[in-house]
């Protein structure tokens, strides 16, 4: 009960916040608005049910309902403007340590297992994109080696792991339906952050 409580009120004040950031970020057009609508109700409610079905803790639902919804965001401003605020990635990393020292509160047995899973999360999805974009010359930027940072933050590294398995399958398969269509070159940038939103929302959804 307390779960769908949580899940009707974040979709309605993710949508409201949700479209006044896209006003401020002035990227609040009818299709960015549509995918926000339906994207906030995949994340509240789809996966508010599914999360309860797995058995999940409520600061750990909380959690994930908050990745899950900042990406959407980011996805929608990465694929209009090519870029991914610091400011927005600051953000997160406080609601992730407020929420990890509430979970410390709760699970004071497992404190050290949480923090050690959101540091090497953070840590090492950080610097295996960092190293994957000094290698490949271009396509990845500092802002996906953040993204990837604070995404880890939340989820962990194992869970990461899986997360960019699925998300970097949809960033090629987009890429090469691109090439095969003719709407992009070898040299065009895709941006990372939708795939990075649809990635996570599975692997969250499926339960990894």
């Amino acid at each position: 009960m307390t779960e769908m409580i949580c899940a009707g009120a974040g979709l309605a004040a993710g949508i409201v916040l949700g479209r006044k950031q896209l006003r401020r970020w002035k990227i609040a057009n009818k299709r960015n608005q549509a995918l926000l609508t339906i994207g906030t109700i995949i994340v509240f409610l789809a996966g508010g049910y599914l999360m309860k079905l797995y058995g999940y803790h409520i600061l750990k639902i909380i959690r994930y309902w908050g990745l899950m919804y900042a990406l959407l965001l980011l996805a929608l401003l990465d694929s209009e403007k090519k870029v991914i605020p610091n400011r927005a990635l600051l953000v997160l990393l406080g609601i992730r340590t407020v929420l990890m020292v509430g979970e410390c509160i709760c699970f004071p047995q497992l404190c050290m297992e949480i923090v050690m899973s959101a540091a090497l999360g953070m840590a090492g999805g950080g610097l295996l994109f960092l190293l994957a974009g000094l290698l490949a010359g271009r396509g990845i930027g500092m802002g996906d080696v953040k993204l990837i940072g604070i995404m880890g933050y939340f989820a962990g590294f194992q869970v990461l792991m899986s997360d960019l398995i699925i998300t970097l399958t949809l960033t090629v398969l987009a890429g090469l339906t691109a090439l095969v269509l003719k709407k992009a070159s070898l040299r065009s940038e895709l941006p990372f952050a939708p795939f990075a939103a649809v990635g996570t929302m599975i692997t969250i959804l499926m339960g990894f």
